[in-house]
C-alpha cells in the first residue's frame, strides 16, 4: 500500500541528489511512497515501473539505469533474505518519521542481527 511521505526542502540541494539524473530523482521519491515503513521494497523493476510510472513510456532498462544510479550514489542498498531480494532506502530513519510503523518486508540480517546501513546525505 502506498504511503504519504515527507520530502524535506534540503532534498533538492543535497549533493547526492543533485548528481542524479532528473528521472532517477523522481524514481527515488516514488520509491519512498511504495516502500514499507522501514524503507524496504522488493527488487522488481516491473513492479516499480507499474507503481511509479504506470502510464509513461519508459523501458525496464530505463528503470534499471535509474535504480543503479541510486545504488551507486548509496541512496539505496540491495540485499537478499531467504532467496528474495530487496532494496532499502539508506538513511530512511533520518528522513522519515513513521507513527505506528508496519513492516511488510524483512530487513537485512547478518549472523542473526538486523543490519540497517545508513549513509550520510
Amino acid at each position: 500500500m502506498a504511503r504519504a511521505r515527507t520530502i524535506k526542502p534540503s532534498f533538492w540541494t543535497s549533493e547526492q541528489i543533485m548528481l542524479l539524473p532528473v528521472m532517477a530523482r523522481l524514481l527515488f521519491i516514488g520509491l519512498w511512497n511504495f516502500s514499507d515503513d522501514n524503507g524496504v521494497h522488493p527488487v522488481s523493476l516491473i513492479q516499480l515501473k507499474a507503481e511509479i510510472f504506470p502510464s509513461d513510456i519508459f523501458s525496464l532498462d530505463d528503470i534499471k539505469t535509474w535504480m543503479n544510479s541510486l545504488i551507486h550514489n548509496k541512496l539505496v542498498k540491495e540485499y537478499s533474505v531467504a532467496d528474495s531480494k530487496f532494496w532499502i532506502v539508506t538513511g530512511w530513519e533520518k528522513h522519515q518519521k513513521v507513527d505506528k510503523p508496519t513492516a511488510i518486508y524483512p530487513l537485512p540480517i547478518t549472523d542473526g542481527i538486523v543490519i540497517v546501513t545508513s549513509y550520510p546525505t
